[in-house]
């Protein structure tokens, strides 16, 4: 599974390919990490999920900083 985050304006802001865990949810809370090393953590909330029939292993998120 490939997830792909973008902001609700369709920015694209990270992605997480070769994602085996559970597939958020609209109103999930998501913590992105950032750096070298992972140290600075950002919350953000699942707005919209959009799933494309024609790529079954994309899910791209709408989400929004908290």
């Amino acid at each position: 599974m490939y997830l792909e985050f973008r902001d609700t304006e369709g920015k694209y802001i990270k992605q997480w390919p070769n994602w085996i865990g559970v597939v958020p949810q609209k109103d999930d809370i998501v913590l992105l990490h950032y750096g070298d090393y992972n140290e600075r953590e950002e919350q953000y909330l699942v707005k919209a999920r959009i799933i494309d029939g024609t790529k079954h292993d994309k899910v791209v998120l709408i989400i929004n900083n908290l």
